[in-house]
């Protein structure tokens, strides 16, 4: 398997792989915020175009929605992290906002989500465990919206299962 992306949010914040939660400074402690044990991969094609705009208009509903269950939400671009900062505070977005800026898309590689065509992540949606293991896939075609909704139904969105 490829190496782990290099992913950083919209405050220069490092995430590890799967990105459940950020990476620690050196001089930071736990915060003693749960971790989520799984986490929805909401990849963007690209910033401020009109359907990632309509789809960060939800994307803090979709989050609120997910964390009673221990499911984060991270929405994922190959933007620059300045880019997606401009994105996210535009639109007041709270949910993280991680850069695949460099390596291009190595994240959206990583669970097939890249075009190479493009250069860009597809509108794909990726639900990982703890591990990195794919439990759930939601993709749009090119210009459609995924909706709210696909993220919540279906197995792998309830409570953890023993």
């Amino acid at each position: 398997m490829a190496e782990a992306p290099a992913l950083r949010d919209q405050h220069g914040q490092s995430w590890p792989w799967p990105p459940l939660a950020p990476d620690p400074g050196p001089s930071e402690g736990a915060d003693g915020a749960s971790v989520p044990s799984r986490c929805w991969l909401f990849f963007l094609p690209g910033a401020f175009t009109p359907v990632c705009t309509a789809e960060l208009g939800w994307v803090d509903e979709l989050a609120g929605h997910l964390a009673p269950a221990g499911i984060g939400l991270r929405v994922i671009s190959c933007d620059s992290a300045p880019v997606l900062r401009a994105f996210g505070d535009a639109l007041g977005v709270r949910t993280p906002l991680l850069s695949d800026f460099w390596p291009h898309g190595a994240a959206a590689r990583r669970v097939g989500a890249f075009d190479d065509r493009t250069g860009r992540a597809r509108r794909t949606s990726v639900l990982v465990d703890a591990a990195g293991r794919e439990m759930r896939r939601v993709e749009a075609a090119p210009g459609q919206e995924r909706r709210l909704a696909d993220h919540l139904s279906g197995d792998g969105v309830g409570p953890d299962r023993d």
